[in-house]
């Protein structure tokens, strides 16, 4: 991928809001799994590089089904990284254009409670990646371009407060 390029989620995407509920052998789709990797995503589970884009990772069985080939290189799946993308304009509305102080933390987890990110995620994603990504002082390498208002991409509805 070239650096002026913005990564794009494939067709397997799990934050593809036509993919959570379809049924699959591994039942990669299923409330469950999802849960399970939006809770990696927003505590950001000690990884130095999110999630795998799927079809490109082949070192899972049900990756290799889902069309990775032997010896690709993962890439970042595109659409939890959309997901993260949002979650840090979530943090930064609520310091209203001030620099992000505690009271702009606290009022982030207040109105995300248990479906944004953590104190250690937003470390990660924001600090580690989106600033300091790519850099010997980053948790990992930049964040890569995405398109944030992908149409295509969301939570399903479980995953957020808003019910």
């Amino acid at each position: 991928m070239m650096s002026n390029q913005k990564l794009i989620p494939c067709e397997h995407c799990p934050w593809k809001t036509c993919n959570p509920g379809k049924r699959t052998p591994w039942g990669f789709y299923t409330k469950r799994n999802l849960t399970r990797l939006w809770n990696q995503i927003r505590k950001a589970s000690g990884r130095e590089v999110g999630q795998s884009c799927h079809p490109t990772d082949p070192k899972h069985e049900d990756h290799i089904a889902a069309g990775a080939k032997e010896g690709s290189v993962p890439q970042e799946c595109a659409g939890s990284i959309i997901l993260v993308f949002r979650e840090i304009n979530k943090l930064g509305n609520s310091a209203a254009g001030d620099v992000i102080g505690k009271e702009h933390l606290a009022a982030y987890a207040a109105n995300e409670k248990k479906f944004g990110l953590t104190k250690r995620g937003i470390l990660h994603w924001v600090i580690g990646r989106w600033q300091l990504g790519g850099t010997p002082f980053g948790s990992g390498p930049k964040l890569p371009d995405v398109d944030i208002d992908d149409p295509t991409v969301s939570k399903p509805e479980y995953l957020n407060n808003e019910r």
